[in-house]
């Protein structure tokens, strides 16, 4: 059987609706009741994360949490982050200088991890009430993005939103401007991300495993998205939801029936883990 289930939250514990399926909660339950760990695996940041996790009724002894992409992991038991790699300070100032020097920057729009409380963005955002409800984090808005994040002297994720063709072509143009110094992904169809060359979902996976002494063999991962990718490859058994892109679906081991919505999780639990 496996011993931990690693999960990804929005698009696949949960969908556009923010809620979670009632089967999903009661097979998350009866894994964990069958000495499963059960670990929320997100770009969500960990306090966002542990609010989940404590709505689910999850342990707290020995308990943790992947967060920002596997830039960190929490441990609940501890309260503190115990593992993490965020990009270099020098490629998130040149994300938001190449974002400031493009042409129609209203079509996309930033967002700066200051830490796992406080996110930075523009005054006139016309989606910082949605993202905020979301990530369920505080944003503050600012007339001086770059400015402020120099001040602040730290950062630990860049999230650009907008439509996909706009990023499409501002993602090329990051990586030619950060190469090696900076991973380049789309973490939704709208939401592109800067993150660690040296951090992934299946990097944190790995590590976590290693932690607390378990084959990565014995752990089943799902995910809907190309974040999710590394993950799904990492873990003995990595699942599709139905409402994926093509690309998770073509590495998964299983893809279910259900979407997210209608308690994919579930689905997968049952017949993985608790069959």
């Amino acid at each position: 059987m496996y011993k931990l289930i690693a999960s990804d939250v929005d698009g696949t514990l949960m969908g556009e609706d923010l809620v979670i399926h009632p089967d999903n909660r009661a097979a998350i339950s009866a894994a964990v009741d069958a000495g499963v760990a059960f670990v929320l695996c997100s770009g969500r940041s960990h306090k966002s994360l542990r609010q989940l996790h404590d709505d689910l009724g999850l342990p707290t002894k020995n308990a943790y949490i992947i967060s920002f992409n596997g830039g960190a992991v929490y441990s609940v038991e501890q309260e503190a982050v115990v593992h993490e790699e965020h990009p270099q300070f020098d490629a998130v100032l040149g994300a938001i200088r190449l974002f400031n020097n493009r042409p129609r920057k209203g079509e996309i729009e930033i967002f700066v991890y200051r830490d796992s409380d406080n996110i930075l963005t523009e005054h006139g955002s016309t989606t910082a009430e949605n993202y905020s409800k979301i990530s369920q984090t505080e944003i503050h808005f600012t007339h001086d993005v770059q400015g402020d994040t120099e001040a602040a002297g730290h950062a630990v994720k860049v999230v650009f939103i907008g439509w996909r063709e706009p990023l499409e072509a501002f993602r090329r143009e990051l990586i030619m401007e950060l190469g090696d110094a900076a991973e380049v992904f789309f973490s939704s169809e709208y939401l592109l991300e800067i993150g660690s060359p040296r951090a992934s979902k299946g990097i944190a996976l790995q590590w976590l495993c290693e932690k607390l002494g378990i084959d990565v063999a014995e752990t089943m991962a799902m995910g809907d998205n190309y974040n999710d990718l590394t993950m799904l490859e990492t873990a003995g058994m990595g699942v599709a939801v139905a409402n994926g892109v093509d690309a998770a679906k073509a590495i998964a081991g299983h893809v279910t029936q259900k979407n997210a919505e209608q308690g994919a999780v579930a689905e997968a639990i049952q017949k993985f883990v608790l069959n």
